[in-house]
């Protein structure tokens, strides 16, 4: 039998609860119990959408308990950090048809409710029985239990099965923003193809899970590719959906995947703390061959994984060669991929030079009297039977000629809007290329590209000058020869001198 607390009442029946700042009486626990598993998983569901489990997880216990009368319910013991907390817990306990109490050690009264806000004391406290576990103190009863079994919450976590969610397969554009894909190693070479002709980042390992893996059968190679792949357009992501062997997982939270289009029924990131260390969780909720599967492949880490276009074949195969004799090695043509300009997608890069055909010099030349000397300085040119290639990394957009560049790597020029295709990395590109420090390697629209070096470019400023041509002056002496002595000469000016001088006499 249960008596309501009173606001401001110190003493109480219950050993170990005690009032909160609020007035609530409040013990060390909160002893939830469900009557089923299921109803248990359903609190589980609600009370991780709402908040995080990982609050509750350090000093929680799940437990299978038993009654006198041999009927058994499941019990969950939770940290009674607050009375707001436990507001929570009793309130999505309650929607799941479960019970909630508070105590402490091994008695537990009935939680706060409408006709107690302040929550309940005990009439009377007796003994346990020796087999017995704790007794929960009801409104109108009074229950032993006794425990039979305990279930850790990440077995609980592994063994529920995921569940469709509706709608799941349409994924807006942020949630595209990084998937992770389990490809079958056969079809490795052409998804990485796929992907890389469609622009799409992306990066791949090879990965082992614990035990076999949804690719393989009883006994074979368990490994499979893992990809990570950034903003996968809509149509690639449809593709994937329908392709035997490839399969698409959404980061439920850091280090835990789930399949696209299934759902866990516990917010997995509000138990992040179960996942801890280096190593992946793939959830699965449906094979590659179709079927349902309730797996969770663990994979060791840390996984390390490396860019596609690391994978791209620069090369193609060369045909069969020819048996006659005739013919030598060094006459058979190059099978590698020619390189060439291709129009690009991505943002422009900043112009740091400028082509200008040898018909347009003149051009230059007239522009040169109108730049200011702010524009000219730090201007470099060089003239070439290719044109006049001008640089500087400072703007070069504000002369208006020739074909303006871009810089793809340190030295390596080509037209803007433009970018070199295939993609390879610029260590690659530039071995190929016999690039290197000091060289400057530039690719045109019409012609091959073309290698100058560095050294031979000159300032601006002292290329305008052209040479001036300068004469010698005579120097004359200036200096006067007086014929004799010099002499003052005062001559009359009349009385009123300041007036002027007088008129001459008329005839």
């Amino acid at each position: 039998m249960l008596e309501r607390v009173a606001l401001g009442q110190s003493r109480f029946m219950t050993p170990g609860v005690a009032p909160d700042p609020r007035g609530v009486l409040l013990g060390r626990y909160g002893v939830l119990l469900f009557a089923t598993l299921e109803g248990l998983v359903s609190w589980f569901r609600l009370y991780s959408a709402e908040s995080s489990l990982d609050e509750l997880l350090p000093e929680m216990e799940i437990a299978q308990l038993r009654t006198a009368l041999g009927s058994r319910e499941m019990f969950v013991r939770i940290p009674a950090t607050s009375s707001y907390a436990m507001d929570r817990a009793a309130r999505c306990a309650r929607l799941v048809g479960g019970s909630t109490y508070t105590g402490t050690s091994k008695h537990f009264v009935k939680y706060r409710d409408d006709r107690s806000p302040y929550g309940y004391d005990a009439v009377e406290i007796h003994a346990l029985p020796r087999d017995a576990y704790l007794m929960i103190h009801g409104v109108d009863f009074t229950q032993t239990y006794a425990r039979e079994g305990q279930l850790a919450f990440d077995r609980l976590l592994f063994r529920l099965s995921l569940r469709r969610t509706p709608g799941g397969l349409d994924l807006a554009s942020d949630e595209r923003s990084e998937l992770v894909l389990a490809v079958a190693r056969g079809l490795g070479d052409g998804v990485m193809r796929y992907l890389w002709r469609n622009r799409v980042a992306a990066e791949v390992g090879l990965v082992r899970p614990a035990g076999d893996s949804a690719f393989s059968d009883p006994g074979a190679d368990p490994r499979y590719l893992l990809m990570r792949v950034r903003s996968l357009p809509a149509r690639i992501l449809e593709l994937f959906f329908a392709t035997p062997g490839v399969d698409v997982f959404r980061w439920a939270a850091p280090k835990v995947a789930v399949q696209v289009g299934f759902a866990h029924p516990i917010d997995l990131s509000s138990c992040a703390s179960v996942f801890e260390g280096d190593r992946v969780h793939l959830f699965w909720g449906q094979s590659h061959r179709g079927g349902r599967v309730d797996r969770v492949d663990l994979i060791e880490g840390p996984i390390e994984l490396s860019g596609i276009e690391h994978f791209t074949r620069v090369r193609i195969a060369a045909e069969d060669p020819k048996l006659s004799g005739s013919i030598g090695i060094e006459e058979l043509d190059d099978v590698g991929v020619k390189i060439r300009l291709a129009s690009s997608l991505m943002p422009s890069r900043h112009v740091v030079g400028t082509l200008i055909p040898l018909d347009q010099r003149h051009l230059l030349k007239r522009l040169v009297y109108f730049l200011p000397q702010t524009i000219l300085r730090g201007h470099r040119v060089v003239m070439t039977e290719r044109g006049v290639l001008l640089v500087s990394h400072e703007r070069i957009d504000t002369i208006p000629l020739g074909q303006l560049l871009t810089e793809m790597a340190p030295g390596l020029l080509v037209p803007l809007g433009m970018e070199l295709v295939p993609r390879v990395a610029p260590a690659v590109l530039a071995d190929s290329l016999g690039h290197g420090a000091g060289l400057l390697t530039v690719f045109s629209h019409h012609e091959g590209p073309f290698q100058v070096p560095e050294s031979a470019l000159e300032p601006l400023e002292r290329r305008s000058l052209a040479g001036i041509e300068i004469t010698q002056a005579t120097v004359i002496d200036a200096r006067l020869d007086p014929a004799g002595d010099p002499k003052v000469v005062n001559d009359p000016v009349g009385r009123f001198a300041l007036w002027g001088f007088p008129a001459p006499p008329r005839s």
